[in-house]
This record gives C-alpha cells, structure tokens and sequence, in this order.
C-alpha cells in the first residue's frame, strides 16, 4: 500500500505541477508556445538529442512571433535589440543554470554564472589574450598550419588520393590549442599520432551531453555514474595531467601560455586551486578547438561546392603572397577584403547556435520594451538572427560572401554585422574572437595557396549539407573526402 500511496502522489504532484505552468497564473502564460515545452524541459533535452534545435527554434519564431515559450520558464526572443540587455551592456543579465556543472571539483570560467565573479576570473585569462601576447603565437600557429598543409598530403599520398579534410582540421585545431594552452608542455601531436585516447570525439560528446543537461541539470546528478559521462571524465583526467606536467616547466618570460597565468598567483586576488585551472583548461581546449574547427569545416565546405568562390580567393591570395612558401603576414591577411568576406560568411553560417541562455533578476528585466517576469531563461536565437531576412538579405540562407562587400550584392541589400553572435558579446563575451579570426584566416589562406581541393567523386553535397546536426558542438554526417592537388609542383 505505501508504494501504491507514493506512486499516487507522484502522479498528483506531477499533474499540479502540469496544470500550473499552463494556467493564467503562470508568470509566463501570455506568451505563446508549443504545449509540449510549456510542460516540461524534457521536451527541450530530447530536441537537442537531435541536432535540431537551431533550425526548430527558427520554425518556432516563424509560426509564433518574435517572443516564443520554449520551456516551462523560458524564453526564446528573436530580436536584435534584445541583445544589448542580454548579453552587452554593463547590467547584463547573469547566466542560468544551463551553465551548471557541478559532477567534476573545482568552477571553470565557464561555468561561473554570477557577472560580477566571472568578471574577477576573467581578467587573469585576459591577459592571455592581449595582442602582444597573441602576436608572440603567430610563428607558432604557422609552424602548426604549414603542419596542417603537410598532413593534409601525407594522408592523401597514403589514401589513393584523398583524406578525410574534416579530420585534419580537428587535429590540427587541437594541437595548437594544446599549444596556447599548455606552452612548452604540450603534448599533443595529433597530426602526426592520430587520436589514439579519442580527445576529439570525447569533446564532442562532452558537449554534446552539456547542452543537454543544462536544459535538466538534475538528470545529470542522476545519470553522472553511467557510461555515458565518461567522455567529460577523460578530457578531464588528460587536461589534469597536462597541467602537471606544464607545473614542472619552469615558466620563462618567454611562455606565455594560458597555464603561465593561471599558475602565476602573484596578481590574482585569489589564488586559483588546481582543480579550477583543470577546469579552466578542459574548457580552453575544447572550447578552441572545436568552435574554430567546426567553423572551418563548414567554410571548406561550403568553398569547395562554390568554384567560383573558390577561384576568386585563390586569385586574391595568389596576388597578396606570390611565394607560397614564405611564412603567412597576419597583417596582410586581414586586410584581404575578399579572405575576410568568405570567414565572415563561414561565421554567419557555421555557427548555428541556438541560444545562450541568460536568467532575469528578482525584480524582472524590460527586454525590447517588453517585461519579462522575474527568474525567466531568456535568450536570442543565433542562429534564427543570422538568418533573418531584416539582418542579411537577400538570400539569408545561402553562402554569398559578396554580401560582405561594398557594393557586393544588389541596391537593397542588408547587412548588419551585429547580427553575428558567434563570440557572444559584453562581460561573458569570448575572449578568444581574435585568436579564432587569426586561425581561420591563415588556414583557409594556406590551404588555398598550397592546394586546389575538390570533392571526392559521388558526394552528394545538398545531402551532406542536410545531414549535419548541432548540440552546441557541430557533428558532420560523415568525413568530408577531398582530393587536394598540389598547386606547388
């Protein structure tokens, strides 16, 4: 009987609980949504599963308006001046708890939610990221992409002529994040040794599964001790161990790694315990080499299937660095309008986020001239804004990257750079948007000039392009086969 009397209150508890957040007395209530997400935020963790989050959540804006009910307390607002009261002004809004990980010891940047302490945090990462420090990396990011060309290469010449791009490319990304990260104690060498403990696909699915418990994070507390999470355990023991080893080091003023700083106490208010800097590092590294990897993907992508894209850049290229064979200028670089208007549209394109959650205070939050109640998950669908036709047009939803130049599209064209949220704004903004700007120019500048690159025989490009999911971590449907030619002999 008494688990009958438990089961029984359960089903009552639950049906309260159901009938009060779709009751006029929800603080929600007016603003319109599927029943099912109203229900429950298991609604939304399934959807996530599926990689279509992004595209759903525009379909959503389209049949309901600007402002859509996708979970019990959340809200998605599809509107460019939401952004700034949101994300980028001084009063931010904090995070939510989607950004909750409590399972591994210690608080990475990314995880602390509260503004004013991630604030504090922050600044020992900034200085990481000043543009002396990052000009001391260039030779080294072009020792590690001249790597990139060569493993580009060798994998083909042992492959009947072709290689899997998308592989490269994510070895390569987490060798030189190992790189910044680690200094002189790196020691990743994916290029050359493969990926023998699965670092890249166990980040995958680190974040994978981070986006989807952070839509229930008490189903991870649950789920933690199942084999599912041993992804998220593995980065985390391999970053551990690297700091150790980065520890032994003896830091020179000439290492200025991420690690230098987060070891170096002497400036910090509070000094950092090891298992916050595992953390720091295990975001540092995935973080970096997979948002700039996935990006770079889909810019290949997309470049290879354009030819006339394709011809025109290498043509831009050809002219800026008449000898291939010298090092990359990182200023000449970014000053190629045509280099520069393909990133920007690989950006706009290849990050299809869906969201970055943000919590209203206890006193609510006036957003685009609209109240929103107190404690609600509000959020701007990036991926919806760098589609909308009143941001980029004409054709939002094609690879165009004249529309990044003066005059590059037709006299009613719109272009509004500030739509692009792939490095968020404000206080919680991406301090690594240089250093990912760097990379993905001299990547795609590189490969250009040292290959002429074209799909394997038999791809179908409008299937591959169909079959590609997002769960804050992009997953391709499959390797992307390339036959790259040397344009060198």
């Amino acid at each position: 009987m008494s688990g009958l009397r438990f089961a029984i209150q359960i089903v009552v508890a639950l049906a309260i609980t159901i009938s009060y957040r779709l009751s006029p007395f929800h603080p929600l209530f007016f603003f319109p949504g599927p029943l099912s997400y109203r229900i429950s935020n298991l609604r939304m963790a399934h959807l996530l599963t599926t990689g279509l989050r992004h595209t759903t959540i525009q379909s959503l804006h389209r049949k309901y308006g600007k402002i859509v009910r996708i979970g019990p307390n959340s809200l998605s607002i599809n509107s460019r001046s939401a952004v700034a009261p949101i994300y980028s002004s001084a009063k931010c809004l904090d995070r939510s708890s989607a950004y909750r990980f409590q399972p591994l010891p210690g608080d990475g940047l990314f995880f602390v939610l509260d503004r004013d302490t991630h604030h504090a945090r922050r600044s020992i990462w900034a200085k990481a990221f000043t543009t002396a420090n990052l000009d001391s990396f260039q030779p080294i990011l072009n020792q590690r992409t001249t790597q990139l060309a060569e493993c580009l290469q060798r994998r083909s010449s042992t492959n009947k002529g072709f290689t899997d791009l998308s592989r490269c490319i994510e070895d390569w990304s987490f060798d030189f994040m190992g790189d910044f990260a680690f200094g002189p104690g790196n020691s990743f060498e994916l290029m050359w040794d493969g990926d023998p403990d699965n670092l890249v696909k166990n980040g995958k699915t680190a974040t994978a599964l981070f986006d989807i418990f952070g839509e229930v994070p008490w189903l991870l507390d649950i789920l933690w001790y199942l084999p599912s999470t041993d992804s998220i355990k593995k980065l985390h023991s391999l970053s551990r161990q690297s700091l150790d080893r980065r520890k032994r080091l003896q830091v020179s003023e000439y290492d200025k790694d991420l690690s230098s700083f987060l070891l170096d106490d002497e400036d910090q208010q509070e000094n950092l315990t090891d298992e916050e800097r595992t953390m720091d590092l295990v975001f540092a590294i995935q973080a970096g080499s997979d948002t700039t990897a996935n990006v770079l993907q889909y810019t290949f992508f997309y470049l290879i299937g354009h030819r006339d894209v394709y011809a025109r850049l290498t043509r831009e290229l050809d002219e800026a660095f008449p000898d291939p064979a010298d090092p990359l200028n990182f200023e000449t670089l970014a000053e190629l309008p045509y280099l520069n208007a393909v990133i920007n549209e690989g950006l706009r394109l290849g990050t299809p986020l869906s969201g970055l959650e943000r919590i209203t205070p206890a006193t609510g939050a006036i957003i685009d001239n609209i109240f929103i109640p107190s404690n609600t998950i509000v959020s701007v669908p990036a991926f919806t804004q760098q589609l909308d036709p009143s941001n980029f047009y004409p054709r939002p939803e094609e690879f165009l990257p004249d529309r990044w130049l003066i005059g590059g599209l037709e006299e009613d064209a719109v272009l509004e750079p500030n739509a692009i949220m792939s490095f968020s704004f404000g206080p919680y903004g991406c301090l690594g948007r240089a250093l990912a700007m760097q990379e993905l120019r001299v990547v795609v500048a590189r490969l250009l000039l040292d290959f002429n690159m074209n799909f394997v025989d038999g791809i179908d490009v409008k299937a591959y392009a169909q079959g590609i999911r997002n769960i804050r971590t992009t997953f391709f449907p499959g390797p992307l086969l390339i036959r790259p030619e040397s344009r060198r002999t």
